[in-house]
């Protein structure tokens, strides 16, 4: 019987996650259980780092530059692999790309910024794990581009695999459904794994580092 796995993020047809286990014979099912939507700003603070940990930021932080005419002076820094090629996709190049661990990240990027002020374009609901990590050593400055909210209407399939990409979606997952027996779980990162436990979900795999491919490896290892 073919295995079928859940990922809490909507996939492109390039997606190295959806090549790979399709490859492997399992069913993929990708979908996103959060809402996006801009929060407008009229203005950037001056600082010597824009960080951004999250391609959603990117997204909109651009978006929101373009509507006010502005293009960034800052050197940029991004949270790992990921956000450096959604970056790139804004036709700019990282100055600082991360491993995509806040713990790693936090060590490596005060070696270059302390003592310098940091921009941190993020959601309204951010957990801020970055900004309290070199809170000793940087000024961060906030600026809020966008919200993300669960989503409330969505149905999905029953999954031997769910893969989760963040907090909040493994919250909206788990508002819906309960854990069945014989389900694994598989989180992006400590943090999302950590929001699963207090959730009462025990037993999460965590994949080496945040991307797709460490998430598909996981599973195509374990079949």
């Amino acid at each position: 019987m073919q295995q079928k796995v859940f990922i809490s993020r909507n996939l492109a047809s390039e997606s190295i996650f959806l090549q790979q286990l399709q490859e492997a014979g399992f069913e993929v099912v990708g979908e996103s259980l959060l809402e996006f939507c801009p929060v407008p700003f009229s203005s950037v603070p001056e600082t010597n780092w824009i960080f951004f940990y999250s391609k959603q930021a990117i997204h909109f932080f651009f978006e929101g530059l373009r509507k006010i005419g502005l293009k960034p002076k800052a050197q940029i820094a991004v949270f790992g692999k990921g956000t450096a090629k959604a970056l790139e996709a804004e036709l700019y190049q990282a100055d600082f790309v991360g491993t995509g661990k806040a713990e790693e990240n936090a060590a490596y990027f005060s070696l270059l910024a302390s003592g310098q002020r940091v921009l941190f374009p993020r959601a309204a609901h951010s957990l801020l794990t970055i900004q309290e990590l070199l809170a000793s050593k940087i000024e961060a400055i906030d600026l809020v581009v966008y919200d993300n909210q669960p989503r409330q209407n969505f149905e999905l399939p029953e999954c031997n695999w769910l893969v989760f990409t963040s907090p909040m979606n493994a919250a909206a997952y788990f508002s819906k459904y309960a854990l069945k027996a014989g389900q694994q779980i598989l989180a992006i990162g400590a943090t999302t794994a950590q929001a699963l436990q207090q959730l009462g979900i025990l037993n999460v795999k965590v994949a080496e580092e945040p991307s797709e491919m460490a998430l598909a490896q996981v599973v195509r290892a374990a079949k």
